[in-house]
């Protein structure tokens, strides 16, 4: 059964019927619905998979979410892909996306310079092309020669770039927006947060492991 926390978030999604834009406050990371045994699909294509659903979803849009106890990964049809919580490798798609596991020590970088970092890694990476990561284990942040800002599942504050990028780490309890508008919400933050140009993060966003 779900928990009241969960019916709340899972109440708040429908409510916004997809018209909102999903913030990514590390990046080739997803936002698991807390508590949350299955998964939600929006009007738009939209998919939000729980910290508790053990599979995947993929949406009539190629969307695409994977579960926190999910143990491998899934790409669709369109070239997109997730990994799962409990998955401990990295994947790469046909087109380039790519993404990390929550029980993988390290970091993967795509042929098109994109990047993921596990949950278990303890580091940032940057790419050639500027992407950055940060793994579920690192207590800091990195910002890109590019400007990119990424925040570690460990690290307890927020970090704003100089172009007005804006990560939260895994312990961090407030959500941050930023100047240009992107808000992150850290793992600690029991909220959510819409900014002015109608960006959201939700509470926990972007934890990369889930127990």
């Amino acid at each position: 059964m779900t928990n009241v926390r969960s019916i709340l978030i899972s109440a708040f999604v429908f409510g916004c019927g997809g018209a909102f834009v999903l913030a990514q406050s590390n990046a080739n990371t997803e936002w698991r619905i807390p508590g949350y045994s299955s998964y939600v699909e929006l009007s738009s294509g939209t998919v939000i998979c729980g910290e508790r659903y053990d599979g995947y979803h993929e949406s009539r849009t190629g969307d695409i979410c994977a579960g926190g106890r999910y143990d491998s990964y899934h790409e669709s049809r369109t070239g997109e892909i997730a990994c799962g919580g409990q998955y401990d490798g990295y994947q790469e798609s046909r087109t380039g996306d790519i993404c990390a596991g929550g029980q993988y020590d390290s970091y993967h970088e795509s042929r098109t310079g994109e990047v993921a970092c596990g949950g278990r890694y303890d580091s940032y990476h940057e790419s050639r092309t500027g992407k950055v990561c940060a793994g579920g284990q690192y207590d800091s942040y990195h910002e890109s020669r590019t400007g990119e800002a990424a925040c570690g599942g460990q690290y307890d504050s927020y970090h704003e770039s100089r172009t007005g990028k804006v990560c939260a780490g895994g312990q961090y309890d407030s959500y941050h927006e930023s100047r240009t508008g992107e808000v992150a919400c850290g793992g600690q933050y029991d909220g959510s947060h819409r900014g002015r140009t109608g960006e959201v993060c939700f509470c926990g966003l972007c934890r990369p492991t889930v127990n």
